[in-house]
């Protein structure tokens, strides 16, 4: 899905409950994390539920940044999916040049998140852009 296709349905979907499942759909797009990645490199630091991300550009002409993800749980695997939209398959420049803040706001799920998981989320999303840069220029 790209941003266009998770607001239209967000909109759609009338209750939080109808939208936690698609959330719960989208973790099936996560590109997986290998066992072998799942380091405390990758760990991303700041969630109360252990996350991992990590990503590696792809050998298109540009290349595209491929980020992988998991949770220790469904919904956190859902949430991460759902941020990762914006970013997945942009080149690094294109990542670093995207501004998150609209599509959350247009979700509407900050406002539905706890503290927790709001801080969670700002260090997810940090950890976006600091692979973006690491691959910028290879």
């Amino acid at each position: 899905m790209n941003t266009k296709d998770v607001l239209d349905a967000f909109e759609l979907l009338e209750t939080w409950e109808a939208r936690y499942e698609l959330i719960g759909d989208l973790s099936r797009e996560l590109l997986p994390v290998a066992d072998s990645e799942k380091t405390d490199t990758n760990l991303v630091q700041g969630c109360n539920t252990r996350t991992w991300l990590t990503g590696s550009l792809t050998d298109e002409d540009p290349p595209v940044i491929e980020y992988r993800a998991d949770a220790e749980t469904p919904l956190v695997r859902g949430l991460v999916a759902l941020l990762l939209v914006p970013f997945q398959r942009k080149t690094p420049d294109a990542v670093l040049e995207t501004d998150p803040r609209d599509y959350i706001s247009k979700t509407g799920l900050a406002e539905h998140l706890s503290p927790n998981r709001r801080a969670g989320m700002e260090h997810f999303i940090a950890r976006v852009f600091q692979i973006a840069r690491g691959l910028r220029g290879h």
